[in-house]
């Protein structure tokens, strides 16, 4: 089970077609630095648990059709270099 993994730097499945939505249990990786899942069709929101994340600084989930409002607890992500969303159905 992923929710186990407990010491990730940097997650990448982009470009595999993957489709479905995020797990809340990726709110565990609170180590997590990089997390790249842009060109898939996953869909859904974005779970808020992903705003207990304490040391991401990549964040890429372009070209998806991930929709809703933005989870305001991203908002404590204290630094955050690089930030994609865009071709997804997101506001906020």
């Amino acid at each position: 089970e992923i929710g186990a993994w407990t010491s990730i730097g940097d997650f990448g499945l982009d470009n595999n077609a993957l489709s479905g939505t995020l797990p809340t249990v990726l709110g565990a990786w609170t180590s997590i630095t990089g997390f790249h899942i842009f060109n898939n069709a996953l869909s859904g929101t974005l779970p808020t648990e992903i705003g207990a994340w304490t040391a991401i600084d990549r964040f890429h989930v372009s070209d998806n059709t991930l929709s809703g409002v933005l989870p305001t607890e991203i908002s404590a992500w204290p630094v955050i270099d690089t930030f994609y969303v865009d071709n997804n159905a997101l506001s906020g």
